[in-house]
């Protein structure tokens, strides 16, 4: 087992807790707080509007990655600096963790598939959070990543994300926010086994960048490869790093592993590339959004993790997709 190693300064800076930054105004309006549901799965998006996750038959457990065109942004080469230049994420639940030696490597042909359907989260220009592309306009992330949790509101601020980026090179231009979305288990009650969310665009890059697939199994997950692709703070601003490692635990609602994550990270996809004729999900699939460091007790306290796709999740993920 890989052994803990604290990162002290540039994490600590890299996961600043904007707890003061938090505002109760959505990007499309002055945000009204969700009802309180007693099903945590319940959807909840920063408009006001509510969704109903479809009902699928038993035999529908995921859906393929797309790849896309390809097709950059002609005449978009370099993106605005951060206005602060350092990663603001809320991540007051324990820093995410660098595990024994630094296994990150630095991915620098990001306009290759799935990298290209990876997504730097800016908010208000700072850097915040990754994500990944679902389908054309609409990418998943963790629920702390739009919400503070526990709160009943959303973030306020200018939401923007820039797919495929490579620090100051962003070959698909950057698209904004129009609605965020979550659940009440996250945005009522702050419980982390339903940090989850998503961001729906105000434009269709998806298109070119291609998405990534998703499932759920009721089964163990334990023992499959991990690999998590982000945006940590402590490297240079909007460059892309990915860890591999294999899922050490599993649990009903979330996934443990020691895939080396850092502030701003979270939201990443945590996926494998899956060959065809593979059960749910073919091509770069996702079975968990990272969302944590190592805190408390066993497993949190000697492992990476994430929330898990269960079949509610799943199913929230499919209706935030499909939604206007």
């Amino acid at each position: 087992m890989k052994r803990l190693r604290t990162i002290t300064a540039a994490a600590t800076a890299a996961i600043t807790v904007c707890a003061a930054l938090v505002m109760t105004v959505s990007p499309a309006s002055a945000g009204s707080k969700p009802k309180p549901s007693n099903d945590p799965n319940t959807a909840v998006a920063s408009d006001g509007s509510t969704s109903t996750a479809p009902e699928f038959s038993t035999n529908l457990r995921g859906v393929n990655s797309f790849a896309g065109t390809g097709v950059t942004v002609k005449g978009t080469e370099s993106a605005p600096p951060a206005e602060s230049g350092t990663t603001v994420e809320h991540a007051e639940n324990g820093q995410e963790s660098v595990i024994g030696a630094d296994n990150r490597v630095q991915i620098t042909a990001t306009t290759s598939f799935p990298y290209r359907a990876i997504v730097h989260i800016t908010r208000d220009g700072n850097g915040w959070c990754t994500g990944w592309m679902i389908n054309s306009n609409t990418v998943a992330t963790a629920g702390h990543c739009v919400a503070p949790g526990g709160t009943g509101a959303f973030y306020g601020g200018t939401f923007r994300v820039y797919p495929g980026r490579n620090g100051a090179s962003i070959p698909y231009g950057s698209c904004t926010a129009r609605r965020l979305h979550s659940v009440s288990g996250w945005v009522s009650s702050g419980d982390e086994r339903y940090d989850y969310g998503a961001l729906k665009l105000n434009c269709t890059v998806g298109n070119s960048t291609g998405w990534f697939g998703f499932w759920w199994q009721s089964a163990s997950l334990t023992g499959l490869p991990t690999t998590i692709s982000g945006y940590p703070g402590d490297k240079a601003f909007g460059t892309l790093w990915r860890s591999t490692d294999q899922v050490r635990v599993t649990q009903d609602r979330q996934i443990f592993y020691q895939n080396d994550t850092i502030g701003g990270m979270s939201g990443s996809p945590v996926y494998q590339n899956r060959a065809a004729g593979s059960s749910f999900c073919v091509g770069q699939c996702s079975m968990a959004i990272h969302a944590y460091g190592v805190h408390g007790s066993s497993p949190h306290s000697t492992n990476n993790h994430g929330t898990r796709i269960t079949e509610p999740v799943f199913n929230n993920l499919i209706s935030w997709r499909n939604a206007a």
